[in-house]
């Protein structure tokens, strides 16, 4: 994978869980997922930058 590629997209709120807000991400080259943001912080960001992990 290259370190120039950069994909931009939104998150939406969907429904809450006993101890979670779960949000529906989703960019425009169509790649879809799901965010837990715990219940107990204090406020939700209002973005999220994510870092690609390569296997160990």
């Amino acid at each position: 994978m290259s370190d120039e590629i950069e994909v931009k997209g939104s998150f939406k709120y969907e429904k809450d869980s006993k101890r979670y807000h779960r949000f529906q991400i989703e960019t425009d080259v169509g790649i879809v997922g799901t965010v837990y943001i715990p219940k107990n912080i204090e406020s939700v960001p209002k973005k999220l930058i994510f870092e690609y992990a390569e296997k160990e």
